[in-house]
């Protein structure tokens, strides 16, 4: 068989290996108030709403419009906007695969696309944002790697638009856009003078270098402990380093020449990011609410560094990736009889600690290895290219550079609620930037490599696709969502608990139900969603709310209304309980009241 066919052959069984498994997995598990702000926000665009405008969208806004897209083609349950996401996946896992192929041969392309596949989606298949951004920045990072090898400036415009597309999902698409630019300083670098000098631009460059670092900083300074800096700004730091290292040690063209290339460079990006934008600004420009848009997407999102939050684990536990590091980096650094011996004792040990995976030490010191994986890789990667400057060409330095560069500053969307499933959001681009920093070794990968990865895939699908994102991170346990959320918004497993709660609940909200309306509180936008009901306020989340005037202004609207229903979520993750007195404002007009698993069910005659 042909090499290209080997290729091919490869790819098409990591696609269909990687679909099937997943695309059987779509349906599985749930955390309720996720889905519910999933389906409400797209029931609410689908009836014409505009996001921010019209109603506290917690993302951007684009997302809403994909769902309702599902919803309308799919049908109108939970599992409508997981197909979707699903379609986009397998536009990914290709991708995926070529950003490998710059560094590997297909067997090795295709074991490091299964690894990425399986620290995905399937360890929780809702449709969050975040996925799609995790999608579009590994879409803009292949474009990028297309462009370091063929220079067409059309690959540019593609990673803008895939940008700007992720910032429309959410935000935090902007930390691709980050890296973009950080790899594009690169790009210009290669542009290398001889005598003619002039320091002008090089003193730019570090200016705008050391701003990045400092944003980084000014990001996380609010909840800076030792783990957030080593995790969120020590890998944009170092890079913005080497950047600033590689400026000053050769000499340079004059600054009129360096800026005309570094705006050929960032023109078509930019291009690309601002298209997507603009269109979907266009609605708020016609209808002067683009004050609500910068309020939406900007300023409120703040309210969730004080309530939505979560710590990474402490710094001691980094220790943890030291022997999959040793594994990797020791062999094809001394030589092929230690590569061997290395290897060996890996298939040796390896296996042993992937049995241990049931124990929670197991697990836990397994999981960590693995947490730690993007700072662990960038300042590998910076080591290496600073160690073997001579030897690495110019290509490879540039390809190396796109995927820590994308991987150090995507890593950021697990600030500030760095829970175990947002370390899934980046896993996937740490695994590829280790593969990268890996291959760029002296010589092949080797046994120890192949062990490595293995493991983890096995680790991936043994240990933690069982589970659910409750327990993740901290020890094995078998997931309980097996039950068939029987409504006809439903369609996802559940627990037996749920099935009864939320099965109940909206039977009971929709026979008291006089209109169209249903208020719910707090933070349980899924109750709206799954008994087909409006939510008579702008609110999906409490806490995004204004609090000023805000008991007076919600009764008002329920009396205005004439909202016959309401339900109180007696467990609710973020915002606590309602305030005393709009509990008792719901009391005095709902005096009935039925209380299903967590939730108070309160109506009036």
């Amino acid at each position: 068989m042909t090499t290209s066919r080997w290729w091919l052959v490869t790819l098409l069984a990591v696609w269909a290996g990687s679909g099937v498994y997943v695309g059987t997995r779509l349906n599985r598990g749930w955390v309720p108030h996720d889905e519910g702000t999933l389906g409400q926000s797209a029931d609410r665009v689908a009836s014409g709403q505009l996001p921010h405008r019209d109603y506290d969208e917690i993302y951007t806004g684009g997302l809403a419009y994909v769902d309702a897209l599902a919803f309308r083609v799919f049908g109108e349950n939970l599992v409508s906007p997981r197909i979707a996401l699903f379609l986009v996946f397998l536009l990914w896992v290709p991708t995926v695969f070529y950003i490998a192929s710059r560094f590997l041969g297909p067997w090795g392309s295709g074991g490091v696309t299964l690894l990425a596949a399986s620290w995905s989606i399937p360890n929780y298949a809702a449709a969050m944002p975040s996925w799609f951004n995790l999608f579009f920045a590994t879409f803009g990072a292949a474009a990028l790697l297309r462009f370091s090898e063929t220079d067409r400036r059309r690959w540019l415009f593609t990673a803008g638009l895939m940008a700007g597309l992720s910032c429309l999902i959410k935000i935090i698409g902007i930390y691709f856009i980050a890296g973009s630019l950080l790899v594009l300083v690169a790009f210009e670098q290669r542009g290398e003078a001889g005598e003619r000098g002039g320091r002008t631009f090089s003193g730019l460059v570090t200016a705008a270098l050391a701003l990045f670092v400092a944003v980084l900083w000014m990001l996380v300074r609010n909840r800076a402990g030792a783990s957030e800096l080593v995790a969120f700004v020590l890998p944009g730091g170092v890079l913005a380093a080497y950047l600033v290292w590689t400026e000053w040690s050769v000499p340079r063209d004059r600054f009129v020449e360096r800026l005309r290339r570094f705006s050929d460079l960032a023109g078509p990006l930019l291009a690309g990011i601002a298209v997507p934008i603009v269109i979907f600004a266009l609605p708020y420009l016609l209808s002067d609410a683009l004050p609500d848009l910068w309020r939406g997407v900007f300023v409120t999102p703040t309210r969730r560094f004080a309530f939505a939050t979560t710590e990474l684990p402490r710094l001691g536990t980094l220790t943890a990736v030291l022997v999959p590091a040793a594994i990797l980096i020791l062999p094809p650094i001394l030589g092929k009889r230690v590569q061997w011996w290395v290897g060996g004792i890996a298939l040796v040990l390896l296996p042993y600690i992937l049995w241990q995976g049931h124990t929670a030490r197991g697990y836990r010191e397994t999981w960590l290895s693995m947490r730690w994986l993007i700072p662990a890789a960038v300042l590998a990667g910076v080591a290496l290219l600073i160690v073997r400057r001579g030897s690495v060409s110019g290509e490879r330095r540039r390809q190396l550079l796109v995927v820590l560069a994308v991987a150090a500053t995507c890593g950021l969307v697990q600030f500030p609620y760095s829970s175990p499933i947002y370390f899934m959001y980046a896993a996937p681009l740490g695994a590829l930037a280790a593969a990268a920093v890996v291959t760029a070794l002296p010589g092949a990968p080797g046994l120890p490599a192949a062990a490595t990865l293995a493991f983890y895939l096995l680790f991936a699908v043994g240990w933690i696709h069982p589970g659910f994102i409750y327990d993740m991170g901290l020890h094995y346990s078998r997931d309980a969502q097996t039950v068939p959320l029987a409504v006809a918004r439903g369609g996802l497993l559940v627990s037996a608990e749920d099935a009864d709660v939320y099965s109940r609940l909206v039977a009971l909200v929709r026979s008291q139900a006089r209109g169209p309306w249903v208020y719910a509180t707090p933070d349980c936008p899924e109750v709206p969603y799954l008994t087909g009901l409006k939510n008579p306020t702008r609110t999906l989340f409490d806490f995004f709310d204004d609090p000023e005037g805000r008991t007076a202004r919600i009764l008002s609207v329920l009396d205005r209304d004439s909202v016959h229903v309401a339900v109180i979520d007696r467990k609710a993750e973020f915002s606590g309980p309602p305030p005393a007195d709009l509990e008792a404002g719901l009391v005095r007009r709902f005096p009935n009241r039925i209380t299903i698993g967590r939730f108070d069910v309160r109506w009036r005659e």
